[in-house]
């Protein structure tokens, strides 16, 4: 508030709407559980087009820590490294903006977020703007580390590829997420079991592999598609499935009963693309994936799927980050986040 008094929590939450204990608890605390997604997006937007600083500095007073001096504050870039735009990802986004939150509440900026499909650029762009530390969302590769840190020495991943070089790295194991997806729609006797997605270095191909294998079902490579994992990817996909299995306009016997798709948008295309020929889910197939964002609770029938934790993804990201800026840590930090499995509709005992 330029030229005015400070912004309070109590101005704040009339601005959106909403207590001043709600406020206090998604600021202070970045607490998921105190309110919607829509709710917090919008104290959060309130936050940046206010200025309103939280109050970390009180909190470090109490443990002894000076507060911040003016014009100290540190920048953080974040690299999408999987996507073109990860900020219009479902999952990326919300992993973002949890990133964004956490950076806003401990006083820190974040002034450059860059992809990594122009790499000679935005390595260019890191090393020019002198980033006190870097965040890198999805798919790992050691060339593109191996570059990065040519922008900052603190560096954390987050993601579902564990990573083995000595890097801070933040996991949802995407291996161990597809192996319960698969075990899963065992468990309601399916034994013809697809799969559509990526597979070039895919861990949540080589999970869905290992675990068909493991449980001794075939393997039928005319149910193994590769696609874009988008909703676009999802639907050419689901086609090309549907062209290799269909005889005029009846399965053929040995039809999938079961697809699992490696993220929740390739989930909504092929589910569009079943729905155009007439073919019901979960009655005539199920269908699971990989992410649980929330398009999940509006498809038809609504989306089982892995819920991975998309906000503790990024909150403990840069806390870590975070951490190894001020000291706290030297050594490479590993920390694996656990997934839970969330049954809604999409998913049946296979017919007959």
């Amino acid at each position: 508030m330029e030229g005015g008094s400070p912004m309070t929590l109590k101005e704040l939450a009339r601005l959106a709407g909403v207590s001043v204990s709600t406020v206090s608890r998604v600021v202070n605390k970045n607490d998921p559980n105190v309110a919607g997604e829509e709710v917090r997006g919008r104290i959060w937007d309130l936050v940046r087009q206010t200025g309103y600083v939280p109050n970390r500095s009180a909190q470090s007073l109490k443990l002894g820590n000076p507060p911040s001096q003016p014009g100290s504050r540190r920048k953080i870039a974040c690299i999408f490294a999987r996507t073109p735009d990860g900020k219009t990802d479902p999952f990326f986004s919300q992993i973002f903006r949890s990133i964004e939150y956490e950076c806003i509440k401990n006083q820190y900026e974040m002034t450059g977020v860059y992809t990594a499909l122009n790499l000679k650029n935005t390595v260019q762009n890191l090393s020019d703007a002198r980033y006190d530390g870097i965040v890198v969302l999805g798919r790992y590769s050691h060339s593109l580390m191996n570059q990065i840190k040519k922008g900052s020495k603190n560096i954390v991943y987050t993601g579902l590829n564990p990573i083995s070089d000595p890097y801070d790295q933040i996991i949802c194991n995407g291996y161990e997420t597809a192996k319960t997806a698969v075990r899963y729609l065992h468990t309601l006797g399916h034994t013809c079991i697809g799969y559509l997605g990526e597979k070039s270095d895919e861990v949540r191909y080589r999970g869905y592999y290992d675990a068909i294998q493991e449980l001794r079902l075939p393997l039928r490579q005319e149910h193994i598609v590769e696609a874009e994992q988008s909703m676009q990817g999802g639907y050419l996909g689901g086609k090309k499935i549907l062209t290799a299995v269909l005889g005029s306009s009846e399965f053929v016997a040995t039809r999938p009963t079961a697809i699992f798709c490696a993220n929740d948008s390739t989930a909504v295309g092929v589910m569009k693309a079943f729905h155009e020929e007439g073919i019901r889910i979960p009655k005539e197939i199920s269908i699971i994936s990989i992410d649980n964002t929330e398009i999940c609770q509006f498809t038809s029938p609504m989306l089982t799927a892995i819920h991975i934790p998309k906000e503790e993804l990024g909150k403990i990201a840069v806390k870590t980050l975070i951490d190894r800026i001020e000291g706290g840590h030297s050594l490479p930090m590993k920390i694996e986040i656990p997934f839970t499995l969330v049954t809604r509709e999409s998913c049946a005992r296979p017919a007959g």
